[in-house]
């Protein structure tokens, strides 16, 4: 039997995305260095590397922090983590969720919901 549940992207790298970015017409104007620095900043200050424990969100105040550090508009600022955000966070939605957790191995335990006589 087949399984249908999507496979998970691989070998989908920073550098990668942000190649593909930087060709894009919405940002051809900050050239590639610009969308890299800021989504390097992202990467390290807001979501972490390995091992890192991470606790800043990222706000308005925070677009505001980076485009003054990168010199860039904050709505650029917004669009690359954005555009980051969703190319390089995992795809998921209610329909592989459900066919993900349909194919877990489920072993029984616990307790029962009938009364069990212990005469």
């Amino acid at each position: 039997m087949r399984s249908i549940t999507p496979k998970k992207q691989e070998g989908l790298t920073v550098g990668a995305i942000v190649d593909t970015m930087a060709s894009l017409d919405e940002f051809k104007h900050l050239g590639r260095g610009t969308v890299f620095a800021v989504a390097e900043i992202f990467l390290v200050e807001y979501v972490g590397l390995p091992g890192q424990i991470v606790t800043r969100k990222f706000t308005p105040e925070a677009a505001n922090e980076i485009a003054e550090r990168v010199g860039i508009s904050v709505q650029d600022v917004v669009k690359i983590v954005a555009v980051f955000r969703m190319r390089a966070g995992q795809t998921s939605n209610v329909k592989t969720k459900l066919m993900k957790s349909f194919q877990k191995v489920k072993i029984g335990g616990g307790m029962r919901s009938t009364p069990v006589s212990r005469s």
